[in-house]
């Protein structure tokens, strides 16, 4: 989270140094951001930088702090059309991201930022490092998961609140490692769609029944 001297400034200077944040993370991947070139297209120097973020880790998880807000509209849209059978929200993830095309400023920052870092790395730099990993003041993570579950088709699933908060947390990681690949192109969408689909059978009849029987036959 920036520090406050970054909120004390004038409007049009954060807007240019997210902006040249934003054209920084759309030109290379994550491991090649220069805060050098983000300083000088802002035009401040690099100690100001600093009195401002931590590193630009703490920039970037900045410039993407609507990103979870959207994510979580997104899964409880996919959980509401899926009819509460959670083990195809991923899926529908997925296919939504792939349906949306290559275009726009997005594409290019989401694409660098996912073939760059690893799953643990993306995880904490899109704010999804883990529900069971998060400050236990903030009560974000607890009330989505809560939002989620009140969804859950517990006939088809039939989990305790602790359980499905698990196995969202692994399903919702599987989703993550499937765009990683989808940006990286190292598998074609069919590929990527059928190995997510087998990894969250063998997640399903884990986490409902501990037997071969899949939730959905129940």
């Amino acid at each position: 989270m920036p520090a406050q001297r970054f909120f004390n400034l004038k409007e049009e200077k954060r807007k240019a140094i997210l902006d040249a944040a934003v054209h920084e993370l759309t030109r290379v991947p994550f491991s090649e951001v220069s805060i050098n070139k983000i300083i000088k297209e802002a035009d401040i120097s690099r100690g100001s930088f600093y009195t401002y973020f931590e590193d630009k880790e703490d920039l970037v998880r900045y410039v993407l702090r609507g990103f979870r807000e959207r994510f979580e509209e997104t899964v409880l849209a996919a959980m509401d059309q899926a009819g509460g059978y959670f083990f195809e929200v991923p899926l529908r993830l997925l296919k939504q991201l792939m349906d949306e095309g290559t275009s726009g400023v997005g594409y290019k920052m989401y694409k660098n930022l996912f073939s760059d870092l690893n799953v643990v790395n993306q995880g904490q730099i899109f704010g999804g490092e883990g529900f069971h990993f998060q400050d236990p003041q903030d009560l974000r993570s607890e009330e989505f998961i809560k939002k989620l579950y009140d969804r859950l088709d517990k006939i088809r699933c039939p989990m305790d609140q602790e359980t499905f908060a698990y196995t969202a947390e692994i399903s919702l990681l599987l989703s993550m490692k499937g765009i990683a690949l989808y940006y990286k192109e190292e598998a074609d969408q069919e590929l990527i769609l059928k190995t997510a689909s087998r990894e969250l059978q063998i997640l399903e009849r884990g986490a409902c029944t501990g037997t071969e029987q899949d939730c959905s036959q129940r």
